[in-house]
């Protein structure tokens, strides 16, 4: 597996890929909590729940697939960054739209974006 681009990239929302998306980002964290003590030499911790979350973007479209979403809808997310053929490699999880943005200027690009908080692990694959 070599290096790509995300010019093949595609995002899917209960099996049906986002018409006009530029943009996907899904971020992993675990937090730390700290346990040191007075006279420790080196810090020391602990991790915590991990969580995830991310933001979809997309041209606005507004009779497009995918671009119905509002804030508070459930949703299951394919992230795929080089492409759907078989072998790829893609992320997944179920996520909850937290916020659902628009954004236009006169001299620019309508734009949508979608912010996602992840429920339950994000996974890995690869496309049958």
């Amino acid at each position: 597996m070599g290096r790509h681009s995300g010019k093949n990239l595609k995002v899917s929302v209960g099996g049906t890929f986002i018409d006009g998306c530029v943009n996907f980002k899904f971020n992993e964290q675990v937090p730390t909590h700290d346990l040191t003590a007075a006279g420790d030499s080196w810090e020391d911790h602990d991790t915590g729940i991990g969580n995830w979350g991310g933001t979809i973007a997309m041209r606005l479209d507004h009779g497009a697939d995918g671009q119905d979403l509002r804030a508070g809808d459930e949703i299951v997310v394919q992230g795929y960054t080089e492409g759907d053929g078989t072998g790829k490699t893609y992320v997944h999880g179920t996520a909850t739209v937290t916020d659902n943005s628009w954004d236009a200027a006169y001299d620019g690009v309508a734009a949508r974006e979608y912010s996602i908080k992840g429920k339950g692990a994000l996974s890995t694959s690869v496309v049958a």
